[in-house]
């Protein structure tokens, strides 16, 4: 850990301890009127109640116009009508539009209250978390040449953040944003060398300080614990993959939210990579249960994963007709989606070939293997298939 890390982790801890009680450790971002309408808000859009959590932060806009929480809530509702249909381009984009315009008009009041004063915390904090936003939206989903637009948005917030965390230390809301910020300076590098040139400017990051960062958040944010936990979760499950360590957090949000379906999504995700079988097959269940009754956010993207991972556990327990009828379900359902060849088809292709070795019909097992090396490879699929070519499944 390089000697900036160290005194900033240094300084968040003295912090939690000398002011153990949140009360104590938060600036007035917002007055108690305030807070209290916050709080319905966010519980609304956590649960996915998105009509419920408009009007709520409308309101909020007109009891206080000059105050940019309101819009910067407003977005946050949209952030959560992106996530669940995160794999959908067309979905993407069509709340994508409402998102970039309520991040704009928090911006722009933003920038109203500090060309009166700089040093407005309120201002600050806003627009540091609307621009870390925007950055996050535009690089959700992969990593190429043009996020670079994101990746400078994400170095202006985590300047403006760092201001934040000087002003007032023992803040714990603005440890989203750099606990965020730390860990993706230090991963991106390591996962993609080509972008080193493109994003020296960024200085060096620390995954375990941003990993810490965000636990600290999670626990002591008055407002952004939910989304620190979120994005723990997030790294914890899918880049460190630190399954057991992200079972947890997942079901501390599960058990809070138990409606919103990307908590539940990592609940089951989750117990599956730890081996629980068992308590996966049941949380499976329930997401194909509430995507079949078009409970909100129960997206079909999220029935292709379920049918997956359902069969794939019907193939470990050898209830072989069972397994094909998921994994053949999963492709349909894949196909459904628009998309074309996507993982999840490539994967299921892959373990219906599995199914027919181990039912022992070989020429449909050979007929799945090859139908994968004619579609676009995903996390070595070619040489799985090949191997699987030479050797049955068994």
């Amino acid at each position: 850990m390089n000697q900036i890390a160290r005194i900033t982790l240094l300084t968040v801890t003295l912090a939690a301890l000398l002011f153990p009680n949140r009360a104590q450790s938060q600036w007035a971002l917002l007055d108690a009127r305030a807070d209290t309408i916050v709080r319905h808000g966010l519980d609304a859009t956590y649960n996915l109640r998105y009509q419920q959590a408009d009007s709520i932060f409308n309101s909020m806009i007109k009891l206080y116009p000059d105050h940019p929480a309101g819009y910067f809530l407003l977005a946050l509702v949209d952030w959560w009508r992106i996530v669940p249909n995160i794999d959908v381009d067309s979905k993407v984009d069509r709340y994508s539009e409402s998102f970039n315009k309520r991040i704009d008009r928090t911006l722009e009041i933003c920038e109203k209250r500090l060309d009166k004063n700089p040093i407005d915390i309120v201002g600050l904090f806003f627009k540091g978390s609307a621009l870390g936003y925007r950055a996050r939206l535009n690089v959700s989903k992969s990593f190429s040449p043009t996020t670079i637009a994101a990746i400078t948005d994400g170095k202006e917030a985590y300047d403006i953040i760092l201001q934040c965390q000087r002003m007032a230390p023992s803040n714990s809301d603005v440890l989203l944003g750099s606990g965020l910020y730390n860990y993706m300076a230090a991963y991106i590098p390591e996962q993609y060398p080509w972008a080193k040139s493109f994003i020296s400017f960024l200085g060096p990051g620390d995954r375990q300080l941003g990993i810490q960062m965000l636990r600290i958040s999670g626990k002591r944010a008055a407002y952004a614990n939910v989304e620190a936990r979120y994005s723990l979760m997030e790294i914890l499950s899918n880049f460190e993959k630190d399954y057991p360590a992200g079972l947890e957090v997942a079901k501390e949000l599960y058990a809070q939210y138990p409606f919103n379906p990307v908590f539940h999504k990592y609940l089951a995700k989750n117990y599956y990579m730890t081996s629980d079988f068992t308590n996966a097959d049941s949380a499976w269940t329930e997401i194909l249960r509430r995507v079949k009754r078009r409970t909100s956010g129960y997206e079909i993207t999220l029935a292709r994963q379920g049918l997956y991972y359902l069969g794939d556990i019907r193939l470990r327990q050898g209830k072989l007709d069972d397994a094909r009828r998921f994994f053949e379900e999963a492709a349909k359902q894949s196909g459904r989606i628009g998309e074309d060849e996507t993982s999840w088809i490539v994967q299921a292709t892959l373990k219906l070939g599995n199914v027919y070795d181990a039912l022992g019909d070989r020429k449909k097992a050979i007929a799945q293997y090859e139908d994968v090396l004619d579609m676009e490879e995903y996390s070595g699929s070619y040489s799985k298939a090949k191997g699987f070519l030479a050797t049955p499944y068994r």
